[in-house]
């Protein structure tokens, strides 16, 4: 599970802050099955185009950094206050903490994954292990350790993302576009919602979603709220 459990002596469950996130990240992954709409809509069964398949979960992140929804999402769970303003303060401040080390992380995983996809991909443990210990810190500047290998444990290279893990950071260009242009002036806008309902989650696998979201934007996606976002532009 991606949460925490209640413990042994009945004490309920508390959520951090980051098990918020994904939750609402998780989450919207349901949304775009449950309201794709339509007979044979692939969406049903995450079947929309692999590196869009992860913008709806990542759109909803956006709502936990938000400092109206943070105050009504949360609740002392002996006196019942919601989290006092200088936390909010801090919580906020620190969103884009390590943020060039995270994006070079995810950087290195996408073109790892590409690589071993690619036209002439190691054939051997051996090759495997020398694309790892040269890539890693080329890229992600980390030094790889002796003997690890991240292809190991690369559980999403199992699950339909092969030669596609890069849609992670390019789906996030799309789903910071979609919240900045949509949602930041008022996340609880029901006709933005029922629009983003309609235009981007109901058609889903269906038809082009670079039209759907050209649609719902006014505009075409562009990364300036990404770079935004992620603290890089002002």
């Amino acid at each position: 599970t991606n949460l925490p459990a209640p413990s042994p002596d009945g004490t309920p469950a508390l959520l951090r802050h980051g098990d918020v996130v994904t939750f609402f990240h998780e989450f919207g992954h349901i949304m775009h099955g449950l309201c794709s709409e339509g007979n044979c809509n692939s969406t049903t069964l995450a079947k929309c185009p692999r590196d869009f398949v992860e913008a709806p979960s990542q759109m909803l992140e956006n709502w936990c950094f938000n400092r109206g929804v943070l105050q009504r999402l949360s609740k002392h769970i002996e006196t019942g206050e919601s989290l006092p303003e200088a936390q909010i303060n801090k919580l906020l401040d620190a969103k884009n903490v390590n943020e060039g080390l995270m994006m070079l992380r995810q950087l290195y995983l996408g073109i790892l994954d590409l690589t071993i996809h690619g036209e002439s991909p190691p054939t051997d443990a051996k090759g495997l292990q020398d694309l790892v210990d040269n890539l890693r810190p080329r890229i992600s500047l980390i030094e790889n350790p002796p003997g690890c290998n991240m292809l190991r444990s690369f559980g999403h290279l199992m699950n339909q993302y092969s030669a596609g893990y890069y849609g992670y950071l390019w789906a996030e260009v799309l789903s910071a576009d979609m919240f900045e242009s949509c949602f930041e002036k008022d996340p609880f806008s029901k006709e933005a919602g029922m629009a983003y309902r309609k235009m981007v989650l109901g058609p889903g696998g269906t038809g082009n979603i670079a039209v759907h979201l050209e649609k719902f934007l006014g505009h075409a996606p562009t990364q300036e709220p990404f770079l935004r976002s992620r603290g890089i532009l002002k």
